[in-house]
């Protein structure tokens, strides 16, 4: 009887080893999952994109700054950068559609208030 419980005992180790061995391996060679949740949509997940300021603009500097008419066209961020960050943000929200195209980045805070235009927690 005791024999037969520690062949059990080997066997059901062997096999949770198997199944380890056989889900890291799968796990390794799956597709990437994704880093940010879809569930705050239509907004981002805070997580990933909760907001920034832009430095620049204090107090002090509004009258330079947000204050000026077109001043945000000074700041806004090229395609160049903002094509590149789209590719990365689609693969942490996990996106089936990789299609850069059909997404356009946006500011969480407004470059008229005061939002980093570049910064990728703001995009």
């Amino acid at each position: 009887m005791q024999r037969t419980r520690r062949l059990a005992a080997a066997s059901s180790a062997l096999a949770l080893a198997a199944a380890g061995l056989v889900l890291s391996t799968t796990a390794a060679h799956a597709a990437p999952t994704a880093t940010c949740s879809q569930s705050y949509l239509p907004l981002p997940d805070p997580v990933c994109q909760p907001g920034a300021y832009n430095p620049d603009v204090t107090q002090a500097t509004i009258g330079t700054t947000i204050c000026v008419s077109g001043w945000t066209s000074t700041v806004r961020p090229p395609t160049s950068y903002t094509n590149p960050l789209k590719v990365q943000q689609i693969t942490a929200y996990g996106y089936s559609d990789t299609s850069t195209a059909d997404y356009e980045e946006d500011h969480l805070v407004p470059l008229e208030l005061g939002g980093a235009p570049r910064d990728p927690k703001n995009l």
